[in-house]
């Protein structure tokens, strides 16, 4: 992926601290990835992405909330700023990418798709992404 690190990493840390602070004490979060081949973003074909999921089996996000989830002060929590979700799509739309969000009571799944080719505004700095095989 080719991007800014420290802005794909923040976008990510993001929704997992959404997901740690729905979940309180309780619950499970889940980060999955996997290589997407063929998938359209906006109106561009992408031939191979990144998808990152985070999962989490908390009590899901309200209906009242749900379509407005990425707008700047919208929060389900009385001391949120609402400014996590939206800064994670900024930051997600800037490398080109796309995140998406499906939750209902017990499951909630965001995922951030990113172009594994890139052209956008910061496409000097690159990231990688080793596996290390155990």
């Amino acid at each position: 992926i080719t991007g800014d690190r420290d802005q794909l990493i923040q976008a990510v840390l993001n929704v997992v601290r959404n997901a740690v602070q729905a979940l309180g004490d309780e619950g499970e979060i889940t980060l999955r990835t996997r290589a997407r081949r063929q998938f359209t973003i906006g109106s561009r074909q992408h031939r191979l992405v990144c998808q990152v999921c985070i999962i989490d089996n908390g009590p899901g996000i309200p209906e009242e909330l749900a379509e407005n989830i990425f707008f700047p002060m919208v929060s389900g929590r009385a001391d949120g700023t609402g400014l996590g979700l939206s800064i994670a799509q900024s930051l997600i739309n800037q490398h080109d990418g796309l995140i998406t969000c499906k939750s209902r009571p017990g499951l909630t799944r965001f995922c951030l798709l990113l172009p594994l080719e890139h052209g956008g505004p910061d496409s000097g700095k690159t990231t990688t992404t080793e596996r290390n095989p155990s």
